[in-house]
């Protein structure tokens, strides 16, 4: 069985790492005692016959049982299971920097003195540190640049399974707050307004050849193309899971639903992963 070991400085970005091996479909849990692995994996193993890789946090918030996690890696070794541990580290200036930007307290401080508490915590990782099999420094990562870096410990970035999510909305019943783009299409033609359009969708095919008989809705949809393409290019690159695009108009049955279903065809003609839903046409 394949398990990774996160552990090292608090603030270095451990949590991040866990996300990413989530991502590729590990078992994760976090903070989890040395003392309980032997348990945990013999339960595991029990219960699910074709087991998933694993991923772990160990780190100093285990207090006393943090002092055995080298001792179980050489037990697991020599059980035969592919163990590596992974120390995720920062500067301490950038650690402290992270801790005054989330106004949190060090797992390690007294007193408020953040600095110290840094100091102490990497003299007690030192061990742990040299005999770890990967050290990622985070200092000059953000959380999507370490993501990636995880990501490419275990294979090509590229071949992950990467989405695009599509929601067609009406602004009349409230906003899409999740989306990374959102489009507002109120400014088009609304079929809204043409007696025998009116109950129709962006599904019919007479409402689409409406909409883009007017040259403003053409010329928009091609310059939609090329910015979310660059952007789905570059969401993929650095490590996201996915690319959420908001599309509203008035009442969410034609203009949106419209441009929905054209940029589905169109991301899935270039390969990717879409999944699609029109929010008013589901109520």
């Amino acid at each position: 069985m394949n398990i990774k070991i996160i552990t090292g400085m608090a603030g270095g970005g451990k949590s991040t790492a866990l996300d990413a091996f989530e991502d590729m479909g590990y078992y994760c849990i976090d903070n989890l005692p040395p003392t309980l692995l032997d348990e945990f994996l013999s339960l595991f193993q029990r219960t699910n016959p074709d087991p998933k890789p694993i991923a772990l946090v160990m780190d100093l918030r285990l207090g006393v049982f943090f002092d055995e996690l080298l001792t179980k890696v050489d037990e697991l070794r020599k059980q035969d299971y592919d163990v590596q541990i992974i120390f995720v580290e920062a500067s301490k200036e950038v650690i402290l920097n992270r801790y005054r930007e989330a106004r949190r307290a060090h797992p390690q401080e007294k007193e408020g003195r953040t600095l110290e508490a840094i100091e102490r915590e990497t003299e007690a990782l030192a061990k742990v540190r040299d005999a770890s099999d990967i050290i990622i420094n985070t200092t000059r990562l953000n959380v999507h640049q370490l993501k990636q870096k995880i990501l490419r410990l275990e294979g090509d970035i590229v071949s992950r399974k990467f989405q695009i999510i599509i929601t067609s909305f009406g602004f009349k019943y409230g906003t899409l707050h999740e989306a990374d783009y959102l489009f507002d299409l109120r400014f088009l033609p609304n079929p809204y307004y043409v007696p025998e359009l009116s109950d129709k969708t962006g599904h019919d095919e007479e409402v689409r050849e409406y909409i883009f008989k007017d040259s403003v809705s053409r010329e928009m949809f091609e310059r939609m193309k090329d910015l979310l393409d660059l952007c789905a290019e570059q969401f993929r690159a650095t490590g996201r899971d996915n690319m959420i695009i908001g599309l509203g108009c008035t009442g969410g049955h034609h203009r949106s639903v419209t441009f929905g279903f054209l940029l589905e065809e169109h991301f899935k003609s270039l390969g990717y992963t879409v999944i699609r839903s029109d929010r008013e046409l589901e109520l």
